[in-house]
C-alpha cells in the first residue's frame, strides 16, 4: 500500500467549507484522513508543505488540447503537463479537433491517447453536430455511451433557435449537460476584438457585446425542455444580467462560466499584447470586466474555466485581422484568480469556482478533499510573487495576454491519484 502524508499545511476544501491547519493522509490513491497537525503518526512517505495551502486539485471544464489533427499547437501530453503545472488535476477537452469529436469511434480513439499520454484526468466533451454542420445532429446517446461527459457547440455556435432547441432536447434525452457558445455571428462577423474605443483607435472592426448577450438570451428562453444548460465564456455585463433574470426559471439546471482574462483585463490589452490578447469572445470594456468579476464573487458565474487555446507563434504573427482567436491559460489561471478578483473575497471563495463547482456542473468525480476522495491535490504558495514568462510554459502555446505581468500565488506541487506529478517548478516524470 502506497502511503503519502502532507504535513504542516493549511487545508482548504471549498466544497465542504473546511479551512484549517491539518495533515492530509493518502493511501491507495485516496484521501484517507484529514487530521489536526501532529495528531496521527504518518506512515510511508511524507511531504512537508509548511507555509503552503493544500486544496483539491483544480478542475477545468473548457480546454482545447488540439489532438487529434492539430498537434503542432498542442498535444494531450503537453497540454496536461501544462495543466498540472497550473494545479489542474482534471480537465475536459473540447471537440473542435481535426477531425471533430462528433462520433463515438473518434471519442474512443482520443481516449486511447489520453490513457497513454495524459498527466492528469481528462474527460471528453462531444460535438453536438456532425462535421460542424448544424443541420446534421450527432448521436447524443452514442457519444454518452462512448464516455462523453457533456455536449457542446463550442467554436461553432448553433445559428438558429430550432438548432438550439434540438440540441437541448438531445442532451436532455441523453442525460448530459449542454455547453453553449453564445455568439450571434451575424453581429460578431468575425471581428478580431471588442467594439469600443480601443478598436476605433486601431481602426479595426469590433464585435458588439450584444453579439453574445442576444445569443445567450435565446438559449435562456429554452428552460421548458428539462435540459441542463451551461453558458461558456461569459464576457459581458448584459449576459450577466440575462443570466440573473433567467436563473429562477431553470430551477437549478443552469450554470455559467467565465475565464480569468475576462475579469482581469479589458480590450485595452490588445493595444499592448496584440494578437496574444485576441480571443473569442473578445476582451470587453472596463464596465464588463467589473460586472464579470462581481458575478464571480457572488457565485452567479459559478465556474472559472481557462478556454485554454494554444496556437503557434507563426499563426499569431499573422496580424490582428488574420491571426486565430485564442489564448493559453492553464499555467496562469490560478494566479490570475488569486490576484485579480475583488479584495475581501476569501481563499475558499476564490477556489470554489476552480474546484467543487465545475466538478458538480459536469458530474465529475473531482474537486473535493474529504476522506474517500481520489487523492488529486494542489499545493499552493499563496504569497509567492512571480512574473509570467511564456518561454517557461510547459504548454506548446506561448499566446498569453499576461506575458510580463507580476502575479501573486503560485503552484508549488500537484498530486494526481496520490502521485506527485509536479513539484517546485518542475514536472515529475
Amino acid at each position: 500500500m502506497h502511503a503519502l502524508t502532507l504535513t504542516g499545511g493549511f487545508v482548504v476544501d471549498p466544497g465542504s467549507g473546511f479551512a484549517a491547519p491539518a495533515d492530509v493522509f493518502i493511501a491507495d490513491g485516496r484521501v484517507a484522513a484529514v487530521r489536526p497537525p501532529g495528531e496521527q503518526r504518518p506512515n510511508g512517505e511524507t511531504l512537508d508543505v509548511a507555509g503552503r495551502v493544500v486544496a483539491p486539485g483544480l478542475v477545468d471544464i473548457h480546454v482545447h488540447l488540439r489532438e487529434p489533427g492539430q498537434t503542432h499547437k498542442e498535444t494531450i501530453a503537453s497540454g496536461t503537463r501544462a495543466a498540472v503545472a497550473g494545479g489542474f488535476t482534471t480537465v475536459c477537452c473540447m471537440p473542435n479537433t481535426d477531425p471533430s469529436l462528433d462520433r463515438p469511434e473518434r471519442v474512443r480513439e482520443v481516449q486511447e491517447i489520453i490513457r497513454r499520454d495524459a498527466a492528469c484526468h481528462v474527460h471528453v466533451i462531444g460535438a453536438i453536430s456532425l462535421d460542424n454542420d448544424p443541420d446534421r445532429p450527432s448521436d447524443a446517446l452514442a457519444l454518452k455511451a462512448a464516455g462523453c461527459v457533456a455536449l457542446t457547440d463550442d467554436a461553432f455556435p448553433l445559428p438558429e433557435q430550432k438548432h438550439r432547441r434540438q440540441a437541448l432536447a438531445a442532451a436532455a434525452a441523453a442525460g448530459l449537460p449542454f455547453i453553449a457558445h453564445c455568439e450571434d455571428k451575424s453581429l460578431s462577423r468575425g471581428a478580431p476584438m471588442n467594439e469600443g474605443a480601443a478598436s476605433h483607435r486601431l481602426g479595426v472592426a469590433g464585435q458588439p457585446g450584444r453579439a453574445e448577450s442576444l445569443a445567450a438570451e435565446s438559449w435562456l428562453e429554452l428552460h421548458d425542455l428539462g435540459a441542463r444548460l451551461h453558458l461558456a465564456h461569459v464576457s459581458t455585463a448584459e449576459t450577466v444580467a440575462a443570466l440573473r433574470r433567467a436563473m429562477p426559471h431553470w430551477q437549478g439546471r443552469l450554470s455559467a462560466e467565465t475565464a480569468p482574462h475576462y475579469f482581469a483585463l479589458t480590450d485595452e490589452a490588445v493595444l499592448e499584447h496584440g494578437t496574444d490578447a485576441k480571443m473569442n469572445p473578445p476582451l470587453r470594456s472596463e464596465a464588463d470586466r467589473q460586472a464579470v468579476a462581481a458575478a464571480v464573487a457572488e457565485g452567479l458565474l459559478s465556474v472559472i474555466a481557462t478556454d485554454h487555446a494554444p496556437h503557434t507563434p507563426a499563426e499569431k504573427a499573422l496580424g490582428l485581422e488574420r491571426a486565430p482567436f485564442g489564448v493559453v491559460g492553464l499555467e496562469t489561471a490560478l494566479a490570475v484568480t488569486l490576484t485579480a478578483l475583488p479584495e475581501g473575497l476569501g481563499l475558499p471563495q476564490r477556489l470554489l469556482p476552480l474546484t467543487a463547482t465545475p466538478a458538480r456542473v459536469l458530474g465529475l468525480p473531482a474537486g473535493g478533499l474529504v476522506p474517500g476522495a481520489t487523492a488529486d491535490l494542489v499545493i499552493i504558495d499563496p504569497h509567492a510573487s512571480w512574473t509570467v514568462q511564456p518561454s517557461a510554459f510547459l504548454s506548446r502555446g506561448r499566446n498569453t495576454p499576461f506575458a510580463g505581468e507580476t502575479l501573486t500565488g503560485r503552484v508549488w506541487g500537484t498530486v494526481v491519484g496520490a502521485s506527485v506529478v509536479y513539484h517546485d517548478g518542475k514536472a515529475v516524470p
